[in-house]
């Protein structure tokens, strides 16, 4: 036996098998006793280090929970992340596993003090799917790029070799020794290629097979495999062979598996470095004032004003009171968990307090994880109500079918002419290249996404752009969604130096959108400490402060009446006025043009909001929005009503805040504009940003180019691969078409789909 093999550090299986029992039973001492001067069994095996796993679990432990996110390699396809989430589901103390396989991440949710973890990466490692913290770099997949470039160099010196003996090297005029020189070297250019890159389709197969998942790299080996096959016996017996034809197909497939690499990590490094972060703000309290400051530029030692609701930015200790905060973002936590004066509260979640609260930052932003958060996938949305199930089944029926065909071609031809049954079966695998899938459709679906990504909108289910077509209702929230910032404050008169402080500390404690436009109107907006400010669900704040009473909000709270026509509130002291604020609202600019390119592609445009109903159907008809389709003082349960009575399955929902919850469940699919805030980020299919409209109707122009895109690959594969099966039935098919067609067809579609969506962009 030689002392290791390319694969293993092990002679044999057998050995191999034998050392992972050792291990598995606590018995490797064997080795210290003698057994590895032997080589009787051979080495142990060596397992993926993971030494960074205790310390990352450690900062991922939130109560009795783990929440780790970790970079992957190997997946591929629909089959790993199954083949992933069935091992996982297999330990003890796993929780949940959501694999994002645009980003090639995963996030894992165990039980704390559990070896689950360990174990599932251990096991994963093995399978191919190596896994590290986002924060690591995982080494890249060097290996695929320098296979690709050995086979690519094998192909070209192998169709150089090909033409001469197709076109006029034959025995009758040349030399038969340089013919056998030329057949020899094709012979052996082919073994290398297959032995070079093989492998790469070879592990996925066989990791398949091993847990009865049939997928695309199964036909692509064994047409590989006998191709490679029947040729050595052709080259040995006098037969056709196909070794050039073998080594352009394992250049064409590994060159699309490469592209599909790296136009994934071309993404996942686009979503990541472009997190919306720059939207995302704070309450930092600097030099007495409250200043709004994008979270980027938060360090350590900042302190910083939450109100009720706001989404904790950066890692931070709480000062001066206790309060309660949601991990539900974090770990998957229902309940809000409660937190003492001097505890640190993670990065990502939300104040689920009544009041405002001080933090001190104990971290940047780079280094508290919300990153990873804002484009991780929390939850899974896709195939919803199952409308979305065409490339499921298409991809888990392509490979069988190409089976069925080539073993009736085979079985066929073993009735008519047994001779010709191997070459048939062989070029029924061999030419029906699934390019058209492995490498057009998914670069078609990147492309897309990098084109959205340009127009501020980030998808974060891979069925969207297949949901967006069943949609033919489109629901918008009113206030914060058709709205930019919700409202716009203009002061009437002037704010008393004396009240300012007071004011600006209570609009700055509360997330309410009155409160936010009041502050952004403010001039300078002074903190005063120590204030317990009592938020009054939907009439105001109000706070004690030198021996009076101090009440901010609508004017009926202030005890000065009720508004007339004009949208208003006050601040008033001991029930007197102190000043006034008209209140209008701030709609987004475009918001008109697009609901009126909705309508005009047909689509029912609606409007709810939990506002007055009066001020929706102004909203409405300043918006193009008919009427009868506004409808205000809506609570959440109403919304998902109304969205169930449209008929949800049908329905897209596009909201801001917390009370459109309800309503993201009971549509088709759902987005919003509100990346700052952590639940509806959560539920959403897709996000945006920006302060103008425009968003949705990308959207639906950008699937609708897709949708052309993929129908035209797959008709012109359709063709492609009906002709060359007859041609294959008949067994017309040789080797010199099997090299023009296959390559000839794989580029068209690549070409097609790039052609059409870089050009639609650039004229975008």
């Amino acid at each position: 036996m030689p002392d290791e093999r390319r694969s293993s550090p092990f002679c044999c299986t057998g050995c191999e098998a034998v050392a992972g029992l050792l291990q598995q039973e606590g018995l490797t001492r064997f080795y210290d006793l003698g057994g590895r001067a032997t080589g009787a069994v051979g080495t142990v095996p060596r397992v993926q280090p993971l030494d960074w796993l205790a310390e990352a679990m450690a900062h991922a432990t939130h109560g009795d929970t783990v929440r780790l996110v970790l970079d992957v390699q190997g997946l591929r396809c629909a089959a790993c992340v199954w083949l992933l989430q069935t091992v996982w589901q297999r330990q003890a103390g796993a929780i949940d596993l959501r694999i994002a396989p645009s980003l090639g991440q995963a996030t894992l949710v165990a039980r704390a003090g559990s070896e689950a973890v360990q174990s599932f990466l251990t096991i994963a490692a093995r399978l191919g799917y190596p896994m590290a913290p986002v924060s690591r770099k995982l080494v890249r997949d060097t290996g695929l790029l320098v296979r690709l470039g050995i086979c690519v160099a094998i192909a070209m010196n192998a169709m150089i070799l090909a033409v001469s003996l197709y076109f006029g090297l034959d025995t009758a005029t040349v030399d038969t020794s340089l013919r056998t020189l030329f057949e020899h070297v094709l012979c052996g250019l082919g073994t290398v290629s297959v032995l070079v890159g093989g492998p790469v389709f070879f592990r996925a197969a066989w990791a398949g097979l091993r847990v009865g998942v049939v997928h695309m790299d199964l036909p692509i080996s064994l047409g590989l495999l006998l191709a490679w096959a029947g040729s050595v016996h052709g080259h040995l017996t006098g037969g056709p062979t196909y070794f050039d034809t073998v080594a352009i197909f394992i250049a064409f497939m590994l060159g699309g598996r490469f592209l599909q690499q790296r136009t994934l990590a071309q993404s996942r490094d686009q979503v990541l470095a472009d997190d919306g972060v720059e939207h995302l703000r704070a309450r930092r309290l600097q030099d007495g004032e409250v200043q709004v400051t994008p979270v980027a530029q938060l360090a350590v030692g900042d302190e910083l004003l939450l109100a009720p609701g706001d989404l904790v930015p950066v890692k931070a200790t709480l000062l001066d009171a206790a309060g309660t905060f949601s991990l539900d973002w974090i770990n998957g936590e229902s309940e809000p968990r409660a937190f003492a004066v001097g505890d640190e509260v993670p990065a990502g979640a939300f104040h689920a307090g009544a009041g405002a609260v001080r933090v001190r930052a104990v971290a940047g932003y780079l280094e508290s994880g919300l990153a990873q958060l804002l484009v991780q996938d929390p939850i899974d949305r896709e195939d919803t109500q199952g409308r979305v199930r065409f490339w499921h089944l298409l991809n888990r029926n392509y490979a069988v079918g190409v089976l069925l065909a080539a073993t009736f071609g085979g079985l066929l031809w073993a009735l008519l002419d047994p001779s010709r049954a191997l070459p048939v079966a062989i070029s029924v695998l061999v030419i029906t290249c699934p390019c058209a899938m492995g490498i057009a459709t998914p670069l078609a679906f990147h492309l897309a996404l990098a084109r959205l990504r340009r127009l501020g909108v980030f998808v974060r289910t891979r069925s969207l752009l297949d949901k967006v077509r069943c949609v033919r209702k489109v629901v918008f929230d009113k206030t914060g969604t058709v709205t930019f910032g919700g409202l716009r404050a203009n002061v009437v008169g002037e704010v008393p130096a004396v009240a300012l402080p007071v004011l600006a500390t209570m609009a700055a404690s509360s997330n309410h959108p009155v409160s936010l436009a009041v502050l952004q109107a403010l001039p300078r907006t002074p903190f005063t400490p120590g204030l317990a400010i009592d938020e009054v669900a939907g009439q105001g704040l109000q706070c004690r402060h030198e021996g009076a009473l101090w009440r901010f909000g609508s004017l009926a709270f202030c005890g000065l009446g009720r508004a007339g026509e004009q949208r208003e509130c006050a601040l008033a002291r001991d029930g007197v006025e102190v000043a006034r604020f008209r209140l209008e609202e701030d709609f987004r600019a475009g918001a008109a043009d697009e609901i009126a390119a909705l309508q005009a592609r047909g689509l029912e445009v609606h409007l709810l909001s939990g506002d007055r109903a009066d001020r929706v159907v102004r909203a409405a008809a300043s918006l193009g929005v008919p009427t009868d389709r506004a409808h205000g003082d809506m609570q959440p349960a109403d919304k998902a009503a109304a969205i169930e009575r449209l008929d949800g399955s049908t329905v897209m929902m596009v909201g801001d805040g917390l009370n459109d919850a309800p309503a993201f469940a009971a549509a088709f699919c759902a987005g919003t504009p509100a990346m700052d805030r952590p639940v509806l980020p959560a539920r959403a299919d897709f996000c945006f940003r920006g302060a103008q409209s425009g968003a949705v109707r990308s959207l639906f122009e950008v699937a609708d180019l897709h949708a052309r895109v993929v129908r035209t690959n797959l008709a012109m594969a359709l063709v492609y691969n009906a002709t060359t099966l007859v041609l294959c039935f008949l067994a017309a098919m040789t080797p010199v078409l099997c090299a023009v067609l296959m390559p000839i067809s794989s580029a068209a579609l690549v070409l097609h789909t790039s052609v059409r969506l870089c050009r639609s962009g650039r004229l975008a």
